[in-house]
């Protein structure tokens, strides 16, 4: 499931075991790249789409680089974030204050509102 609209939790197989926390919003996929905003910046992986599932999708990042040519980032899970999984998981890491949450729904508002509007410069 890709959209636009929702927050995933992204983890990233190029970090290791211990990925670092990520947040995507205005998520964007098309052909040969994945385009989204974070809390912090906008990103864009070069790669394929892996395959969607029920409350996400993978992403297979492979890109071309300066020094060592087209290497293989592994893959990059994005799964969408209900409003229980950000209460246990995401909130105890949040620098900052956010709003309590009713709904998911209010949720994913919250952070398209903050974080989605930036335009698509990634």
């Amino acid at each position: 499931m890709i959209s636009d609209k929702v927050l995933y939790l992204v983890k990233d197989s190029s970090f290791g075991l211990r990925p670092p926390l990520m947040l995507a919003i205005g998520v964007e996929v098309k052909d040969d790249w994945v385009g989204f905003h974070s809390t912090n910046r906008g990103h864009q992986f070069f790669g394929r789409l892996v395959k969607e599932t029920k409350d996400g999708f993978i992403w297979h990042r492979v890109e071309d680089t300066f020094e060592e040519g087209r290497k293989d980032f592994g893959l990059i899970t994005f799964k969408e974030v209900t409003l229980e999984e950000f209460n246990s998981k995401v909130r105890p890491h949040l620098v900052g204050t956010v709003p309590e949450f009713n709904s998911t729904e209010e949720l994913y508002e919250f952070y398209r509102r903050k974080f989605g509007r930036r335009g698509y410069h990634y």
